[in-house]
């Protein structure tokens, strides 16, 4: 054999080895890709909405669940009448006749008619609409496919079972199931969960078919979110809060109630809120959560961080006075002015009176440098870090704007800086907790859909601002503000002591950069107890009307949400009847009257009857009972102990058993709809 014709011998070897190898690589490995592009040209996928994860309360109460829907479809080209179909359908599906004919008649072979509508409801307009098509077509009779073209599927719906309540904090979804406020939007990687597939075929024309028994695909559903608020902690701050805006006729409000010892979020409100079951129809306004979103000028609450800087700092000490210059004082080319007319002051009471003048000579002891170090340790000019998306950082002056004299004096009464009210409350915890700042939280545990837990929130101190000593100076002086004839007495608690801080701030009017001679920000925050704060409660009053000072208008709210919180949680009074009558009122401050106190202090001695009441309603009249509070089980109070007209002595246990309402009966022959 000729070399040429070896050489084209091989040639054709080689070319059939090539043959068979793609043969073999087509017919044997290459198998499942074919078959996939083929299923890919003859079937397809059409989403489904994923399943998201619940939203828990501190006690397992649902916030936010997925229920069970039903959406109903369309297949235009297997209906006999397709425009019948629709004039059947549009007044079961709230939709127009005309806009469901001309959505029929268009090239799509699957359309959606309606989705996420009660399932019983959704079920009935679809078997009602099949049955008067086969009625009005005989030749449909006893051919159920021939009314195929119409079907429903399962589809979650995310519902929130306590409408108003903690609204802006848990959020909101979209249609598609998108979490677009608060915690469903913050943790929707978590909660959405996989997207579910009802499984189609195409036609000759690459139109969708469903078939007959409809195959859907589902993915695993989100992880579930335990959140660190209590729903019934929550349920009186918003009461609460809502009782003042409405008292007051206020634009809004604000309160914040945290674990100052671990920065955990126990409640965080906002007035007014909204539905979320319905948000389209609540004011974008509504839907914020103010305490992370919104910032405004703190006011005399500011006070007690100029001091706790001053004393850390060792630039005063408890014991220096100061003289107030009578209420008004010339200082750096401006005037300052007071309330009321103060001749000499110790440093404690500058706080206690709440005196700009004298803190305003307080801060001049401060180096200006140290000062600034002081009030961005306390976190202010900075986010918390919590876990919820849109928290605004506030507003403090540069290093460079503290060179001025008059910038830092304003500060230190606090003007010229703005804060969000989740920052003012960290920034008191670490001034009343022993000195450490400690980061907010609001997400106590993550959970896959196994159960198995993914995250857990734990306290996490960021750094320490003051030192043991001068937070226990603090907690005194503090003290007397509320205890005392200091600006807060309507904060009083009886059986408590309790330590807190008035403030109210001019607004800046919008534009024009200047003071507004009418709007206020009026403002209380507080704990307690005095020596080992275990709650610390911030209300923030927006704008009110009439009355306009903090200790008027949000102390009185800060005494109910603290009263019937500590009940509710069990928390010891400090104070007994007999300490409270013995403590002497302690001198009034120059030239002024010592206010009297308007906090309720009558307390019933004998045990309600709370059976059938909800746990917020049980709460609500409990709070003015020096008792301890246990409470179980959730829906409405079932069992309680003791009995009802028991006689009630301070320190009695009180337990309330709650379970679900029974199902209401129907009558005869009669159904639900």
């Amino acid at each position: 054999m000729t070399s040429r014709a070896r050489l084209i011998l091989g040639g054709l070897l080689f070319l059939y080895v090539l043959v068979v190898l793609r043969a073999f690589q087509i017919q044997v490995l290459g198998v499942r890709e074919i078959r996939d592009r083929g299923a890919k040209q003859y079937c397809s996928n059409i989403p489904l909405l994923p399943k998201r994860g619940v939203i828990l309360d501190r006690t397992g109460t649902e916030l936010a669940v997925s229920v069970a829907t039903k959406s109903i479809f369309v297949q235009p080209a297997k209906l006999r009448d397709p425009d019948k179909a629709a004039d059947l359908l549009a007044p079961r599906v709230s939709r127009p006749a005309r806009e469901l004919r001309k959505l029929f008649a268009g090239e799509k072979g699957f359309v959606w008619v309606r989705r996420q509508m009660p399932s019983t409801a959704a079920e009935e307009a679809v078997r009602e609409v099949k049955q008067a098509l086969c009625a009005l077509d005989p030749e449909a009779h006893g051919k159920p496919s021939a009314v195929d073209g119409i079907g429903t599927v399962e589809e979650p719906k995310r519902f929130y079972p306590n409408r108003e309540l903690a609204a802006s904090l848990v959020g909101f979804t979209n249609l598609d199931s998108e979490g677009m406020e608060g915690v469903e939007l913050s943790l929707n990687r978590y909660l959405r969960g996989e997207r579910g597939f009802l499984l189609c075929e195409r036609d000759a024309r690459g139109r969708l078919i469903v078939p007959a028994t409809t195959p859907v695909e589902v993915n695993s559903k989100g992880h579930s979110v335990a959140l660190t608020i209590d729903r019934n902690i929550q349920h009186v701050a918003e009461s609460e809060l809502q009782a003042a805006v409405k008292k007051y006729n206020a634009r809004g409000g604000m309160a914040v109630v945290l674990s100052p010892g671990t920065g955990e979020i126990l409640a965080m409100a906002t007035a007014p809120s909204f539905n979320p079951n319905a948000p389209a129809g609540a004011p974008a306004e509504a839907r914020k959560n103010r305490s992370l979103t919104d910032s405004f000028e703190p006011g005399s609450t500011f006070k007690v961080f100029t001091l706790a800087s001053a004393l850390e700092l060792g630039a005063v000490s408890t014991t220096d006075r100061f003289f107030c210059e009578n209420g008004s004082y010339h200082y750096a080319g401006k005037v300052i002015h007071d309330t009321h007319r103060y001749g000499w002051l110790t440093a404690p009471e500058v706080v206690k009176f709440s005196s700009n003048i004298g803190i305003t000579k307080i801060n001049e002891r401060m180096d200006g440098n140290r000062f600034y170090d002081m009030i961005r340790a306390f976190g202010f000019g900075s986010r918390t870090g919590i876990e919820l998306q849109g928290e605004v950082p506030g507003l403090a002056p540069s290093r460079r704007g503290f060179d001025s004299r008059l910038r830092r004096a304003t500060v230190a009464f606090g003007q010229g800086i703005s804060v969000t009210p989740l920052q003012l409350a960290a920034g008191m915890a670490a001034v009343v907790n022993g000195g450490k700042v400690m980061k907010p939280y609001l997400v106590r545990e993550i959970r896959d859909p196994e159960g198995k837990t993914v995250f857990r929130g734990e306290p996490q101190e960021l750094r320490r601002v003051l030192s043991p000593k001068t937070s226990a100076q603090m907690r005194e002086i503090l003290g007397k503000v509320v205890q005392e004839d200091g600006t807060g007495t309507q904060a009083r608690i009886k059986g408590f002591l309790v330590g807190g801080k008035t403030g109210t701030a001019q607004k800046v009017e919008p534009g024009s950069g200047r003071y507004s001679a009418t709007k206020r920000t009026a403002s209380f925050i507080g704990f307690l107890p005095l020596n080992d704060p275990k709650l610390l409660i911030l209300v923030v009053i927006d704008e009110p009307r009439g009355q306009v000072y903090g200790g008027v208008v949000a102390a009185p709210a800060f005494n109910q949400i603290a009263v019937k919180t500590a009940y509710y949680l069990g928390i010891q009074p400090t104070e007994t009847a007999a300490l409270a009558a013995a403590r002497p009122s302690g001198p009034s401050a120059p030239g002024r009257a010592t206010p009297v106190s308007t906090v309720r202090t009558t307390v019933a001695m004998v045990m309600p009857d709370l059976s059938g009441l909800s746990m917020g309603r049980a709460v609500d009249i409990m709070g003015g009972y020096s008792v301890k509070l246990s409470l179980t089980g959730s829906g409405v109070a079932r069992a309680q102990t003791p009995a009802p007209g028991a006689v009630l002595v301070p320190g009695t246990e009180c337990s309330v058993t709650f379970t679900a309402e029974p199902p209401l009966k129907l009558a005869a022959g009669k159904g639900a709809r």
